[in-house]
């Protein structure tokens, strides 16, 4: 037992030494969320090669913390406020998004050869645990529901980060120009996060450790009411973290069966429409929301990952945050109704 504990601990570090190296590497290239990117570049790229590459949930966990309470401190009562008169637009794109998703599976159940059930699960914007615990329960392949998953996540923060780093150019906003959050509160939300977090997973809440992060952050901003930052090293290592974890996911063990078939380039191709979509949803709402920070909170992406993308780029974290929210929510809250429609919809 201890030569195995020690085995894996001497790979866990290997691991996470490598992701910062490659971190560092994507941040001297000034690519934009370089943590996140280096360290999902270099996890996949290992476990794709053949190598063994896992990651303790804790990491993830801890990742997830961090980015929802660095995320959390940009919500002061002024951006509350914004929040409450976006709330309409929030559900209305969200929605549909979702349907959109609807379409798309019959499309991926065509052409990627999986079964009807499968491709809606794959199709759907919502979390990855959530749509992996929902396929299991409708007779769905978890397997090709995880990846299917997995990847839309991949490739939408591939995409859009350096995308709307582009498109913004040197309008980009600097984080500097809000006061760091003081060491002691740093420390005493961090703490809170834990055992909120703990509740929320025994209370069978979704996301639980990112969602007590942004609870105690967004609890602490209303509080003290002003906005602060976290510090660079915290949204850093949140980044690391979440990019490890991400890339870890894919073995070449676990999808070399999978490569053989049509159904992650279909996959890929569902995701790309989706994000096209949302992209054109963004363009429409532009009377209500900057059109980077738009499409940001429209991705169907992950709380985590858009959030850390918006606080990089300095595009409203708390809105990406809340649209990406209501849209999980939307997802996990209808996925019962919307599977006996799309049931419906492919028995004509």
């Amino acid at each position: 037992m201890p030569l195995i504990a020690s085995s894996v601990f001497i790979r866990t570090t290997l691991l996470l030494a490598t992701c910062l190296a490659g971190g560092l590497v994507f941040s001297w290239l000034h690519v934009p969320l370089p943590f996140l990117l280096g360290a999902l570049f270099v996890s996949a790229t290992c476990g794709l090669s053949g190598f063994t590459v896992k990651l303790a949930d804790e990491f993830r966990q801890g990742g997830q913390i961090a980015a929802g309470f660095s995320v959390g401190l940009f919500f002061t009562p002024p951006v509350a406020l914004r929040l409450v008169e976006l709330g309409w637009l929030m559900a209305l794109t969200g929605f549909a998004s979702i349907l959109v998703s609807l379409f798309l599976a019959r499309a991926l159940a065509l052409f990627g050869r999986c079964d009807r059930r499968t491709a809606f699960f794959a199709a759907m914007p919502g979390g990855l645990a959530e749509m992996a615990v929902l396929a299991h329960t409708f007779g769905a392949s978890t397997t090709l529901v995880s990846l299917a998953q997995s990847l839309r996540v991949v490739l939408i923060v591939l995409i859009i980060p350096p995308a709307m780093a582009l498109v913004m150019g040197g309008t980009r906003l600097k984080v500097a120009e809000v006061q760091q959050l003081e060491s002691h509160l740093l420390v005493l939300g961090l703490v809170l996060c834990v055992p909120v977090a703990l509740l929320l997973r025994r209370a069978k809440i979704f996301n639980p450790f990112l969602l007590a992060g942004l609870a105690i952050g967004m609890g602490m901003a209303l509080v003290i009411a002003r906005a602060t930052h976290a510090p660079v090293l915290v949204t850093s290592a949140a980044q690391l973290a979440i990019g490890a974890a991400l890339g870890c996911r894919f073995q070449r063990e676990q999808i070399s069966h999978v490569l053989t078939s049509p159904f992650l380039p279909a996959a890929a191709a569902t995701t790309l429409a989706l994000m096209a979509v949302n992209v054109a949803f963004a363009a429409l709402a532009l009377h209500f929301v900057a059109f980077p920070t738009g499409v940001l909170a429209m991705a169907p992406g992950g709380i985590a990952e858009m959030s850390l993308t918006a606080e990089a780029l300095g595009l409203a974290p708390p809105i990406v945050a809340a649209w990406q929210l209501v849209r999980i929510l939307s997802v996990v809250l209808l996925t019962g109704p919307l599977f006996r429609l799309y049931e419906k919809i492919s028995d004509r």
